[in-house]
């Protein structure tokens, strides 16, 4: 799952920072704009990859704990 999130999020950030750099190129209006907002979706969605796998692995954990507490009663 971390794999397809990372390449996911790589794809995306690869597209908008790439249309942010050819605004800059051609010298498009809002060129600054669209490069930094390419940066800062790019940046979100890397943060919003590693928290949802963070998240996951301690539901994992809290999950086997569960198991253990009611094995043990």
């Amino acid at each position: 799952m971390k794999k397809f999130l990372m390449i996911y999020a790589s794809v995306f950030s690869f597209i908008w920072i790439g249309t942010g750099i050819y605004a800059i190129i051609t010298n498009q209006p809002s060129h600054y704009g669209v490069l930094l907002f390419g940066l800062a979706f790019s940046f979100t969605i890397f943060l919003t990859s590693w928290f949802s796998n963070w998240l996951i692995k301690h539901y994992k954990k809290i999950d086997t704990m569960t198991k253990n507490l009611s094995i043990k009663k």
